[in-house]
């Protein structure tokens, strides 16, 4: 009777099992309920949106452009090869130039780069609308105490003043802004009164200076008052230079005499 009880218990608890196996469903399975579920809710997210998008077609258009833009400040942030390029295209249009012509605010923002860099302390950071560049005390690779040690690292609040560049939309601004006047040399405008060392734009196309330049083309016509003043300055100095002339040919005979 043991036996018995012992072979149906056996039976009964196999067939259990059996029948969880058979209803229990596969990983495969699993994942396609998974899947068509995400896919799902996904298209109902877009349905949605774009229902809000139908309803308020201006708020919509902000947000695609916000997002595009976004997107288009990612992808322009300019990269630490594109800075090196830049810098070196500023050197050399710098080396360009006479000495005498250079602008001593770009050519002394370019050296500093140009010195930073080849001492290994110029640091690039993608922060991915922008990116930056600034002063780092040391080179990466220096193993001195001070490099290493992260109690003697420049505290935070200075690193605004350590920045040296910023790069936006693929251009690197402040390089720029410093190379804009790359050949006007200030130093040059010095003797001049103040309000002759700075041209305004509004002054350079100006209608007086576009009418003294169809003047200049223009011939002289003078008036006979005017002629008769010239002739009469003419005959002034014919008449000083016959004197002088005069004079020194008495002088040479005079002393011609005397060392006889």
């Amino acid at each position: 009777m043991a036996a018995g009880a012992l072979k149906r218990l056996w039976s009964r608890s196999r067939g259990d099992v059996e029948d969880t196996a058979a209803a229990k469903p596969g990983s495969w399975a699993r994942l396609g309920v998974w899947v068509r579920a995400l896919l799902r809710d996904y298209s109902e997210a877009c349905g949605d949106a774009a229902a809000a998008a139908r309803a308020r077609p201006v708020r919509a258009a902000v947000y695609v452009g916000l997002l595009g833009g976004a997107a288009a400040c990612c992808a322009l942030a300019p990269s630490e090869a594109a800075f090196e390029e830049a810098l070196l295209d500023a050197s050399g249009t710098l080396l360009l130039l006479a000495p005498a012509t250079r602008n001593r605010d770009s050519e002394t923002y370019v050296q500093q780069l140009l010195w930073l860099r080849g001492r290994g302390r110029l640091r690039h950071v993608n922060l991915g609308f922008c990116s930056l560049v600034y002063e780092a005390p040391y080179d990466a690779q220096a193993s001195l105490y001070q490099a290493r040690c992260r109690y003697l690292q420049p505290r935070w609040a200075e690193f605004p003043e350590r920045i040296l560049d910023v790069g936006f939309v693929g251009r690197w601004w402040m390089l720029e802004a410093r190379m804009r006047d790359c050949d006007i040399n200030d130093d040059e405008f010095l003797h001049l009164p103040a309000h002759l060392r700075v041209v305004w734009p509004h002054q350079l196309r100006s209608e007086a200076n576009e009418r003294l330049f169809d003047e200049k083309y223009q011939p002289v016509v003078l008036t006979d008052d005017q002629v008769d003043q010239a002739l009469w300055e003419e005959q002034i100095l014919q008449k000083e230079k016959k004197d002088k002339l005069t004079l020194s040919q008495a002088d040479s005979l005079v002393q011609s005499e005397d060392r006889r």
